[in-house]
């Protein structure tokens, strides 16, 4: 059984930051980056950040699911753009690490946005959680 356990703080120091630009596609009709880009803008930033240090993330190899997320929106993002993600660790598990985020107008400086997810890494073989890679444990122990 996975516990969910909300940790509102980072540990300390981004442990990456990426920079994405936003597409128009990403806009809603009111003008604006659709809430679920923010969402695509964490995933992405994630996802760069662990397959940049060589972990798998498809099978046959443990994926990463969420066991929740959620994102506080500050400011509107409009097209064109370009969004700074930092991406810090917060609680770290045995099978499980808390992501917070932080989302950065890159033109203006201002923040967008904050947002966190916590990651399990799961064996879809085995159909059950397995413990965090040795690099991450190492990069979250670093800042």
């Amino acid at each position: 059984m996975i516990r969910v356990v909300h940790d509102d703080a980072p540990s300390g120091a981004p442990v990456f930051t990426t920079v994405i630009p936003v597409r128009w596609g990403d806009m809603d009709a009111e003008g604006h980056v659709n809430n679920t880009g923010c969402f695509r803008f964490m995933e992405e930033t994630r996802m760069r950040w662990i397959s940049g240090m060589g972990i798998p993330t498809v099978p046959p190899h443990p994926v990463i699911v969420l066991l929740d997320a959620a994102c506080h929106y500050v400011r509107s993002i409009d097209y064109p753009a370009t969004v700074s993600v930092a991406l810090s660790a917060g609680r770290v598990g045995r099978t499980s690490l808390q992501t917070h985020y932080k989302l950065t107008h890159v033109e203006s400086g201002a923040v967008c946005a904050h947002g966190y997810a916590t990651l399990v890494w799961y064996d879809m073989v085995q159909q059950k959680a397995v413990p965090l890679p040795d690099l991450i444990r190492k990069a979250c122990a670093a800042v």
